[in-house]
């Protein structure tokens, strides 16, 4: 087991380091690696959670059949204590977990149905439960779970980057600032940070705010380079401004990211778009770029 163990952190390093040297020319290829191998862990996972239940099994069988029961009780609260209700609520969290990241959210949602069975307080239990029935598009019932954790922990930044992205989505702007702020200006927890400086982005740009959301969504960048949507929206707010070249730029690195991806290819469709107008001289005339514009932005 420690050399499994031992060649799942060589590999996670190995796809960490090639992330960061930003090598890799097709994303395609590294999101297919992080995918087969949360498909290896979870099968090493199935695997040992049955092996444990087989050794409860034996250690079941031996109580029952030994003659000298101190010896046999000691033994059986051995593997007790080795296999106790925290061992077995990390066991689930982390099963759901990876169907959340294989985006088999029925399962997931399966999962930290019994998690919360178990232990209706715990955290990751609900902040999972939330994030599960946020993909669904479940929004209400999202709140519901969100608003707990908040309860227990009043400022845990999963909450509130995800109860601010569901009133982003319900169009209810003031709580979505307020829960997104919090989440971006906290340092406990960077990835929350990231992306809620990119759902702010999306608030500002909704209400046609566009230096706002331009900042914001640069501000996501710059903690996170390979945010592909955020180049995307980032060129949608040059455009809305009219600032052809500058959007050009960004629906390009956007493409370079990731060219086959869902916003790879809708910043290639974009891009197919304004490109005449960037350089209106070259291709169209001057004549008639004042009215592209015109017409691009109605």
């Amino acid at each position: 087991m420690s050399k499994d163990f031992d060649a799942y952190q060589e590999r996670i390093r190995e796809l960490r380091a090639r992330i960061k040297e930003g090598k890799h020319r097709n994303m395609q290829s590294i999101r297919d690696e992080i995918r087969a191998l949360y498909v290896d862990m979870a099968g090493s996972i199935r695997a040992l959670s049955k092996a444990q239940e087989t050794l409860r099994e034996i250690a079941q069988e031996f109580k029952q059949h030994q003659a000298t029961q101190t010896d046999v009780g000691r033994f059986y609260s051995f593997v007790k204590s080795t296999t106790s209700a925290e061992l077995d609520l990390a066991t689930l969290i982390d099963r759901a977990w990876n169907c959340i990241v294989m985006e088999d959210f029925d399962e997931a949602r399966k999962n930290l149905k019994h998690i919360l069975d178990i232990d209706p307080d715990n955290i990751k239990g609900l902040c999972y439960m939330g994030l599960v029935l946020v993909e669904l598009e479940h929004y209400d019932e999202a709140m519901l779970f969100l608003q707990k954790v908040l309860v227990r922990d009043p400022g845990n930044p999963f909450a509130l980057n995800n109860l601010g992205f569901i009133c982003y989505k319900k169009g209810i702007w003031g709580e979505a600032i307020e829960h997104l702020a919090k989440a971006a200006n906290q340092n406990k927890d960077r990835t929350a940070a990231l992306y809620a400086n990119y759902y702010l982005g999306l608030v500002y740009y909704e209400r046609s705010m566009i230096p706002d959301a331009i900042k914001f969504f640069t501000r996501a960048l710059q903690m996170g380079p390979n945010l592909q949507v955020a180049y995307y929206y980032l060129g949608l707010s040059e455009v809305r401004r009219y600032e052809f070249k500058d959007a050009v730029n960004y629906f390009k690195k956007a493409i370079t990211i990731d060219k086959d991806s869902r916003y790879g290819r809708l910043a290639e469709e974009e891009l197919k778009k304004i490109e005449p107008l960037a350089e209106p001289d070259k291709t169209m005339g001057k004549c008639t770029s004042t009215d592209d514009k015109q017409s691009y932005g109605s």
